[in-house]
């Protein structure tokens, strides 16, 4: 049996939780991913295209969403909508990172492209992830757990 990439699990998990996920074209071409959840259905929209680690990224800062219990943010307009999606993208950035994992791909080389693809993410989200990871006071360079 062949092993599934990330973002099959990924959608995989969002099917378990009855959230179904449709790839549709977007009318802003800065918008990647939404989750919605109503009364009557919860959706994960991605944009067409993307690369599967892009969408697996995507696919997990929504799922986030769906876990940290945030419907819909489709306009940022209050401080707790930038909380909300702080948390979908915390939550998303430990989902598929953690500090050892960036460590572990790390040792070999120093490029971030190299280190992104060993971790199956972008680029993007690697850098995410590790501000985030400092911010928490879980990283830095020199960090070398006991």
């Amino acid at each position: 049996m062949e092993r599934m990439d990330r973002f099959e699990e990924l959608e995989e998990e969002a099917y378990a939780l009855g959230v179904q996920v449709k790839v549709i074209d977007f009318p802003d071409p800065d918008l990647d991913a939404t989750y919605i959840a109503s009364d009557k259905a919860k959706h994960i929209f991605l944009r067409k295209g993307g690369t599967l680690k892009e969408r697996a990224c995507w696919m997990a800062e929504e799922l986030g969403h769906h876990y940290t219990g945030q419907d819909r943010i489709l306009i940022y307009d209050s401080v707790d909508d930038w909380r909300s999606e702080a948390r979908a993208r915390r939550w998303a950035h430990n989902r598929l990172l953690s500090p050892d994992a960036i460590r572990t791909a790390a040792q070999n080389t120093d490029d971030i492209f190299e280190i992104a693809d060993a971790l199956n993410v972008s680029v993007e989200f690697l850098r995410e992830s590790i501000d985030d990871f400092q911010s928490k006071g879980i990283w830095s360079l020199m960090y070398n757990p006991a």
